[in-house]
């Protein structure tokens, strides 16, 4: 199946972009939130679909499946260099993917499952770099929401890395090249899922090898200067949306089980 721009419908309600992939389904559906990452944030509602590879993929993979691509305001100040320490960085609480702007997104969904179009069962949410940090933001604003969550080379920040400390009731799969433009974000990550591993969650971490990425053309030319190559490398998303490892069919077989009252 070959799908465009044109598949997804404009389901905006005022400055909450968002656009929809709806199969027509007469039963509640499995629905797959996909964040963009920050080139892609702006006000043309199309950007999430057009700018990135993810929302049209994931609805050509998964055709019986509901895929909303919300897009994220604009950044109020320029993108955070890849090079900035650790303890410096930090991702905006107004623009982006803020938690508010979130929740706006989990409440639109909310309203989806209570008219029946989705299954509250079967719920997932990945994400790309910024939206990669957009799904650690969001698993902590609506915990229990979604059944599974596959953030790829998600901004390592200390709020996010803190995020990731705490998903010990999710069920998580990261996945990231095995160095990137940001040369340390596989360590915070790397640290984050043993923390995880050791107190009993539910983490997959793929750190993709330099023969992994060269087998959808990363880098396009293997000649070419170190820091050119880590800039390469961050588009981990063609591996992880291509389905390497199975992760995305993990993603979208996770049920989302009820809690048992105590």
């Amino acid at each position: 199946m070959h799908l465009t721009e044109h598949d997804f419908t404009d389901v905006s309600a005022g400055d909450l972009r968002l656009r929809l992939r709806d199969p027509g389904a007469h039963e509640p559906r499995p629905l797959i939130l996909f964040l963009h990452g920050g080139a892609e944030a702006g006000t043309d509602n199309r950007a999430q679909l057009t700018g990135t590879l993810g929302a049209i993929r994931l609805a050509e993979l998964y055709p019986d499946s509901l895929v909303l691509a919300p897009q994220a305001p604009p950044a109020r100040r320029p993108l955070m260099p890849a090079r900035l320490p650790f303890a410096a960085r930090s991702l905006e609480d107004d623009s982006g993917w803020s938690r508010g702007y979130l929740e706006r997104v989990c409440h639109r969904i909310g309203k989806m499952v209570a008219r029946g179009s989705v299954d509250s069962s079967r719920i997932s949410i990945t994400g790309i770099s910024m939206g990669g940090a957009g799904v650690l933001r969001a698993l902590s604003v609506a915990p229990g929401f979604f059944a599974a969550a596959a953030p790829v080379c998600p901004t390592m920040t200390p709020e996010t890395f803190d995020l990731l400390l705490g998903l010990v009731d999710e069920h998580v799969w990261i996945s990231t090249a095995y160095i990137d433009h940001t040369p340390d974000r596989h360590k915070y990550i790397v640290d984050g899922v043993i923390s995880l591993l050791r107190r009993g969650g539910d983490v997959q971490l793929s750190l993709f090898s330099p023969e992994q990425l060269a087998s959808v053309g990363i880098p396009r030319d293997p000649s070419m200067g170190f820091d050119t190559l880590l800039a390469e490398n961050h588009a981990s998303w063609e591996l992880t949306y291509a389905n390497e490892e199975g992760i995305l069919d993990w993603l979208t077989s996770q049920t989302l089980t009820p809690t048992s009252p105590s």
